[in-house]
């Protein structure tokens, strides 16, 4: 008997013992559950439809980001050279084209309901689609001053949240029609923003950065968070906790980061397995339980896949998450003295330039900026030396003016990765299950699992960071180094794209 033979026997022999005890009322037995998973997800391998596929060219390049309707019947591409593919899933055939969806590449495909999807790109624009006419886009949105990356949706209020290499996070009302009109201008500016995540509730919006760490905006109340965050520089505050020196501008804010704060807290995540320099990519679990990150280093080296939970913490874990920096004393008196302020001879400075702005700089016969540079700019000073304009803020509240705050540690799993395709961003995903992660791997995927048992995350939290157990690699699928993958959010059934243009199509096989 073949060996295939042999699985398919098994796989009916266990189909038969599950209807029969099913019948009988049986209960199930402890971690039946987590078998048929591991059966399951262990068998998933490349498979071709029955039907002839239309054969198209690699025109529309690489294949960026893949996303699956919400029922599960379509499938959307976003590719290099501006177009947008549409599959049906059942088939695996091409449906639909559109050669010019953007003026630019097509970064990220987001389905809002069960016909309408979003698309971002390189040319500053996020466009809204029907399935049933898609002819024309809906509309277009126009804001950003730099490459739209992301776009996440809160379908109760029927927001749509984008943000971009600008620095900026912006949130769209798609119930008003007027396409100029954001209901929250700028609800986030920062510089070095990668990617903007919303959890599945909508109650944590978390970034990742080019600087080696990620921010958690806890309790996230949108109304309210630009005016929170107004003036808070992320970067500064970082730059605080790794050189041990307090700086005015930054520990005024230490209030964000109160674990007793109702809305917009603030915390960051820097425990990586690797000296991470660029958090590329940013994936949330479905239940909302953890980040997973793809980071690369400085040296651009090295890759690595990090799972971070983000969940809630006691507030008892954060009573002794701060450290005080011995400064001496400066009487306000003395703080006009020379010698006093000579101290500390160096300030912090961190400049940005704003939109509005940014012609009349162009225009400076000093500064050479180039045209394709989009930037935020403006000048605001450490508060190290000269004039103390947090006089007010410290006399109220004397023990933050040298305190930093401390990131919890909050890493749970990773894995290496191989370091191709440099200067591409690889997308990883988890199972709709939030079981089984997929992540690019060179001309293939890996299938990750957070055990052997591929159990669910809440029944194998360690007690110290661990790596990820690697189900199945799935080498030389691709022609190219695969840059996207997705998993199907109501079948088993899984796709990956390559800078090659190819997409390839999984399921469990027999």
């Amino acid at each position: 008997m073949s060996k295939k033979t042999c699985i398919y026997v098994t796989h009916n022999l266990i189909n038969y013992k599950i209807i029969r005890n099913r019948e009988l009322g049986l209960k199930q037995t402890l971690g039946y559950t987590d078998d048929v998973y591991r059966k399951v997800y262990s068998s998933i391998d490349s498979y071709q439809s029955n039907i002839p596929l239309q054969r198209f060219t690699a025109d529309q390049g690489a294949i960026f980001n893949l996303e699956f309707s919400l029922d599960g019947r379509l499938l959307v591409a976003a590719c290099e050279e501006r177009s947008v593919l549409l599959f049906d899933a059942s088939d695996q055939r091409q449906i639909k084209k559109i050669s010019e969806a953007h003026c630019s590449c097509v970064n990220c495909v987001r389905f809002l309901d069960t016909y309408t999807f979003a698309t971002c790109s390189d040319d500053n624009t996020v466009k809204l689609w029907d399935t049933r006419k898609l002819k024309n886009e809906l509309r277009t949105y126009r804001g950003h001053a730099n490459w739209v990356k992301n776009i996440e949706y809160l379908e109760k209020e029927k927001i749509m949240i984008t943000s971009a290499f600008d620095g900026n996070v912006y949130a769209w009302d798609l119930k008003n029609p007027s396409e100029s009109n954001l209901i929250f201008n700028n609800v986030f500016v920062m510089n070095g923003l990668m990617r903007t995540k919303l959890t599945p509730d909508g109650s944590k919006m978390i970034i990742c950065t080019t600087s080696g760490y990620i921010i958690i905006i806890h309790d996230l109340n949108l109304s309210t968070l630009s005016n929170d965050l107004k003036s808070f520089r992320p970067n500064l505050y970082r730059l605080m906790q790794l050189s041990d020196q307090t700086f005015p501008s930054a520990t005024v804010f230490n209030h964000l980061f109160n674990q007793n704060r109702k809305s917009n807290r603030l915390e960051f995540i820097d425990d990586f397995p690797n000296e991470a320099e660029v958090i590329s990519s940013l994936q949330i679990h479905p239940m909302g339980w953890c980040a997973l990150s793809r980071s690369i280093t400085a040296d651009e080296n090295e890759e690595w896949t990090s799972v971070h939970d983000i969940q809630t913490r006691e507030a008892s874990d954060y009573t002794d998450a701060y450290r005080y920096i011995d400064e001496p004393a400066v009487q306000e008196e003395e703080e006009e003295n020379s010698e006093t302020a000579n101290r500390r001879p160096t300030d912090i400075w961190m400049g940005f330039i704003s939109n509005d702005d940014l012609s009349t700089y162009r225009n400076s016969q000093v500064l050479n900026i180039p045209e394709n540079i989009h930037a935020t700019m403006g000048i605001i000073n450490s508060g190290i030396i000269g004039h103390d304009v947090f006089k007010r803020h410290f006399r109220n509240r004397p023990e933050d003016r040298n305190r930093i705050i401390l990131n919890l540690p909050r890493l749970t799993h990773f894995i290496k990765e191989k370091s191709v395709g440099k200067g591409y961003i690889k997308e990883l995903c988890f199972s709709s299950d939030g079981r089984i992660i997929c992540s690019p791997y060179d001309t293939g995927i890996r299938l990750l699992g957070f055990n052997e048992h591929m159990q669910e995350m809440c029944y194998c939290v360690p007690n110290q960071p661990k790596e990820l157990y690697t189900i199945a690699e799935m080498n030389n699928y691709h022609p190219d180094v695969v840059v996207s993958c997705k998993f199907n959010p109501r079948h088993y059934q899984m796709v990956s794209g390559c800078l090659g243009g190819e997409i390839v199509w999984y399921k469990p096989i027999l």
